[in-house]
């Protein structure tokens, strides 16, 4: 059997297992629960000692105090604070800000089933791995890890707030909020000026607008959005198509659950080539190659043609479980390389989703690459991309062409919008994609206007499922030897972050939310102390604790008393006190720069040369 344990009681571990256990048994592990709290039991058959999955709240990295008074959001409230989450988050208005959507926990959730499914993956080949943890501290730093990166990297270029309005989503005269893509400048001024908006905002406008994913800051001039509120939607909509602009409306949560369902955001696994007939065809010599190390995946090859987020991401991940990973360039190399800011003579950005990995120029505008491409792939476990819909056809490398030179590949393709080709016509790209997915609503309390995050949610929760609906693919594979066509989107990601909100909707069982958006109080949010913020993961049972650290009897209005006293002091010296009294709580991480000085994320962090780092693996792998 192979066990997801869930160390400790919080609801945040609790969320992440429930989310393991739910999208295991959509793969066919049959899951079950353990008399033992938050332990999860997979049978496996004749593959020997039980495979051993464990879910805890900071991993190897000394944490608070956690105990029933960090009952409720507690842990999610702080691993978002010591990862540098709320940051990047609040960046845009000047302060840390709470990310609404339960994003570490989901995450951990998720590598919780990547590590599972991997497992079993090598438990099946002979691997001696049998133990695999991670935790929402892991998960939140791996959200957070291209951020680090910038950060840390040579001359980080991330500019400082400088503008008095914010950056997207915009508001149109009809009240209805909307986000914009293009990855055109001319277009992009078109669209302005068409508008009426001032054309010396415009040039300033798109050099914030343009790097908004890497930097993830957007300040924008305020005659931009002054534009947008003389136009209705329609509009604003008939523009943006003129001209060949990706625009989308915020949806809210009643236009998400009438046109998505109960979709929990797994991706599509079907068989590589359904027609075929015939024995089951062995997979590649990888599947049975003798196994010498610790990573379940090693000895398997991992051929990647990506760029940007979310395909890199998977493929690190699936590096990290021990795949060989083999990255397809163009001649020259990946452009990314020489992106800043540099760690050494290397992008940051580029380094964080893609060292370890195998680089190899091969230009695929050509019959000879292709080629080329074809004859590797002939020996490869999985084939991952991120073409736009179509290429694969035109150059003759769909799952159709290259199942009859390999039967057991793992085909995959990372996209944005996934099977919804009706949406081909929009960018696939994060912020849009947030948008569509109702994301906007989940991520804000119901008193403040809807709002994508700046963090790039989906691309990293996209890269997660992408990651998994492989690793499942691989499982699958055990059983017949034949390979499988995996479909994994931004779209997916999204749904994945917010499937436990849409449970709640649909079932009339919310918790702490309100038509699927936050309810707050106010120690549900960074304080502002004289010398920074702090967080308190107190819940309803430790209040009462909290409130004598605080030298506070109960009252009705006690959790206001609390947060009014601690913002009186400094967070350094509320942290100790509260500490002492055995407090769960954390100094808001402002500075992620600063990262890999924080005793408490020691181990978690990885060099990239040149005083860059990021996140490490979100696993530790034992026997």
């Amino acid at each position: 059997m192979a066990r997801a344990t869930a160390a400790g009681a919080p609801t945040g571990v609790a969320l992440a297992v429930t989310t393991c256990h739910r999208r295991l048994d959509g793969y066919g592990t049959r899951p079950r629960h353990s008399p033992e709290p938050g332990v999860l039991e997979i049978p496996t058959g004749g593959l020997g000692r039980a495979v051993e999955c464990e879910v805890s709240p900071f991993g190897p990295a000394p944490g608070p105090p956690s105990d029933a008074g960090a009952a409720g959001c507690g842990i999610e409230l702080l691993v978002q604070a010591m990862s540098g989450l709320m940051a990047v988050n609040g960046r845009d208005e000047g302060r840390p800000a709470r990310i609404g959507l339960e994003v570490a926990s989901v995450a951990a959730g998720i590598l919780a089933t990547q590590g599972v499914l991997a497992a079993l993956v090598g438990a099946a080949r002979g691997s001696a791995a049998r133990t695999v943890r991670t935790s929402l501290l892991q998960a939140a730093l791996l959200a957070c890890s291209h951020y680090i990166a910038r950060a840390t990297g040579d001359e980080d270029p991330t500019p400082a707030r400088a503008e008095p309005a914010p950056g997207p989503p915009f508001r149109s005269l009809d009240g209805c909020w909307f986000e914009i893509e293009t990855l055109d400048p001319d277009v992009w001024r078109s669209f302005w000026q068409r508008l009426g908006a001032p054309d010396d905002a415009l040039g300033r406008a798109w050099t914030r607008f343009r790097p908004r994913y890497f930097a993830g800051s957007c300040t924008l001039p305020p005659g931009l959005h002054e534009a947008t509120t003389r136009h209705s939607l329609a509009e604003l909509s008939a523009v943006a198509d003129s001209l060949g602009v990706s625009l989308c409306p915020l949806r809210g949560y009643d236009a998400v659950v009438a046109d998505l369902g109960g979709w929990l955001g797994t991706p599509g696994i079907a068989p590589l080539d359904p027609g075929r007939s015939g024995p089951p065809t062995p997979a590649p010599a990888g599947n049975g190659s003798p196994l010498t190390g610790t990573l379940p995946l090693e000895g398997l090859q991992v051929v990647e043609a990506t760029n940007r987020m979310q395909g890199p991401l998977a493929g690190l991940l699936l590096r990290m479980l021990g795949a060989t990973v083999i990255k397809v360039e163009p001649p020259g190399g990946d452009i990314g390389r020489m992106v800043p800011p540099m760690a050494g003579d290397t992008g940051a950005f580029f380094l964080c989703f893609n060292r370890g990995k195998q680089p190899l120029e091969c230009d695929l505008s050509t019959p000879s690459g292709r080629a080329d491409l074809l004859e590797l792939l002939g020996g490869a476990d999985v084939f991952l991309h991120n073409w736009r819909p179509g290429r694969d056809r035109n150059w003759s490398l769909g799952p159709g062409d290259l199942a009859p030179h390999n039967p057991s590949l793992i085909y995959a393709r990372a996209s944005g919008w996934g099977a919804r080709p009706e949406l081909d016509h929009l960018l696939g790209m994060d912020f849009p994609v947030q948008a569509f997915a109702g994301l906007g609503y989940g991520l804000t309390p119901p008193d403040e206007p809807p709002r994508t995050s700046r963090l790039t949610l989906t691309d990293f929760m996209g890269a997660l499922v992408t990651c998994e609906g492989i690793l499942a693919a691989l499982y699958a594979r055990l059983g017949d030897g034949l390979g499988r066509q995996v479909e994994a989107s931004l779209l997916a990601g999204g749904m994945t972050l917010q499937a436990h909100v849409l449970d709640g909707l649909t079932t009339g069982r919310e918790a702490g939310r309100c038509g699927g958006r936050p309810v707050w109080g106010p120690l549900d949010q960074p304080i502002e102390t004289a010398d920074g913020a702090l967080v308190v993961g107190a819940g309803d049972g430790g209040l009462a604790r909290l409130a004598a650290a605080c030298g506070l009897e109960h009252t009705a209005d006690l959790e206001h008393r609390v947060a009014e006293r601690i913002g009186t002091g400094t967070a350094a010296g509320w942290h100790a006190r509260l500490d002492r009294a055995g407090v769960p709580c954390a100094v808001v991480r402002t500075e992620l720069a600063a990262l890999s000085r924080d005793p408490a994320l020691r181990g978690l962090l990885e060099p990239l040369g040149a005083g860059c780092c990021t996140a490490a693996s979100p696993w530790t792998v034992g026997t």
